[in-house]
């Protein structure tokens, strides 16, 4: 079986690629995605079939489409084994009918596909519709001896149930997999839904991370793993993504600007609130906005939040612009600078210096260059230096210039700061979180789903993809 494993999480993708012979129950309430995750496991595999006892297969590929993708177009056999008992007849090639009456029949021609291949695969999909009004003796008599059966021909069985409750396949199988939905109220009290892939057993895997947030974006299964806070191990100069039209400045990605209908506006405040178990994180999108801004010949003002130096920064921006000119197009202030250098200036001693100071450098990175600046702040080190009421007022005026001036303001606000305003001057509020470790994206303004959010280092330098979580 091929690896599956950007879209599966590791521990269940180690579990299921295996040789060895296994049997594994997906279960979960209607609607959660267990036939889409049964697809997953299988449809790569030439040696893999379906059995449908629910739901018509021509109906399930007409839904599927990325199916007539993946399946392996020299399968010796079909996938898809119809034993809906509907008595539709198929003209596909890749549908085998399946009639039985009695669970035996059911058995004896289950083990009857594909007499010649070796470590077979089947997905029983679903279980329920199998043993329908059996007793819960003989449920367990059939299912010890379907398990048996399949460690005696060193193949693979793959039983989906519906429901949630306990069963006794729970202890029989060698792995399980449960998939939920439910719904997570955020700290500014929006009720959003997420599904979750769960595994409690996958013997002889060691498994860390138990629960994966998952969607089923554009019909397929698939988790996102914990985020890891890390560089490229090679770092290479930065592709420039243009803008959109003449109304917006790229964010760096092309997932982002698509979700901010064309990028960040001219002239817009852009606030971003972060949970404080991202840590870091918030870089994997701070730092493709400023690069490509710089890539694309524009100034940069930023204020540095809390804890962060110039010094730690420097040698990535030198690498993802591909020369150090770009130090031309910056200012950087930050609580302290070591020494005298043009581009970094220590924040002054009241709020109103600043304002004056960002205005003066502002003018003179206009008079070389009409293009617009963008403006990054982090909240906390100007909450901490002046205090609230003196930010709120350095926020409104900030803001009031910014949006007559067609600039963009781009703030990051901690989710434990005691200052909470400028969310109604915001253009955009984003919030950035972490659901079962996973970095996720969530819009308050506008209200949007939840995103995933994943990083993507093979290409040298940072870029990131954004996954709607539906």
């Amino acid at each position: 079986m091929s690896t599956f494993k950007n879209l599966l999480p590791e521990e269940f993708s180690n579990f299921a690629i295996t040789d060895k012979s296994y049997s594994l129950l997906i279960k979960g309430l209607p609607g959660t995605g267990k036939s889409s995750l049964a697809l997953e496991l299988v449809a790569r595999s030439p040696n893999s079939f379906f059995i449908s006892t629910r739901i018509d297969p021509e109906a399930i590929l007409e839904d599927s489409l990325w199916l007539s993708e993946i399946i392996p177009k020299d399968r010796k056999y079909p996938f898809f084994i119809d034993a809906t008992r509907s008595g539709k007849v198929t003209k596909s090639k890749s549908i085998q009918k399946m009639n039985f009456e009695t669970i035996p029949e059911f058995v004896q021609q289950l083990f009857t596909l594909g007499p010649k291949l070796k470590h077979r695969i089947f997905v029983i999909d679903s279980w329920n519709a199998v043993i329908g009004n059996l007793s819960e003796t003989q449920i367990h008599h059939w299912e010890s001896a379907i398990v048996q059966r399949v460690q005696g021909k060193n193949d693979k069985i793959i039983f989906v149930e519906e429901g949630i409750k306990d069963s006794t396949l729970d202890w029989m199988v060698d792995g399980h997999a449960i998939l939920s939905k439910r719904n997570i109220t955020s700290s500014h009290g929006i009720s959003r839904r997420i599904r979750e892939l769960t595994f409690p057993k996958m013997r002889g895997i060691e498994i860390s991370n138990e629960t994966y947030l998952s969607t089923l974006t554009k019909g397929r299964m698939k988790t996102f793993p914990p985020f890891k806070y890390r560089f490229p191990a090679i770092l290479l100069k930065s592709k420039s993504i243009p803008d959109s039209d003449e109304q917006h400045i790229s964010s760096g990605s092309v997932d982002f600007d698509s979700l901010l209908g064309g990028g960040f506006q001219k002239g817009s405040y852009n606030l971003f609130e972060v949970s404080t178990i991202v840590g870091d994180g918030l870089d994997i999108i701070l730092f493709p906005l400023i690069t490509n801004h710089l890539n694309n010949n524009r100034a940069v003002i930023s204020i540095l939040r809390e804890g962060i130096t110039f010094d730690t920064k420097q040698p990535y921006f030198d690498v993802f612009t591909g020369n150090k000119n770009w130090i031309d197009q910056t200012i950087t202030f930050e609580r302290f600078v070591p020494g005298k250098e043009p581009h970094r200036i220590a924040l002054p001693q009241t709020i109103e210096e600043l304002l004056d100071q960002i205005e003066e450098i502002k003018q003179n990175f206009r008079a070389e260059n009409e293009q617009t600046i963008l403006i990054n702040i982090g909240l906390d080190v100007l909450e901490n230096m002046y205090g609230i009421p003196a930010l709120n007022e350095f926020i409104a005026i900030l803001v009031s210039k910014a949006r007559l001036e067609g600039d963009v303001v781009v703030s990051w606000l901690k989710e434990n700061q005691e200052y909470r305003g400028g969310t109604t001057a915001a253009t955009s509020h984003w919030k950035i979180d972490l659901i079962n470790r996973a970095l996720v994206l969530e819009g308050l303004i506008p209200a949007t789903e939840f995103f995933a959010i994943e990083s993507v280092l093979v290409k040298g330098y940072i870029d990131y993809t954004i996954t709607p979580v539906l």
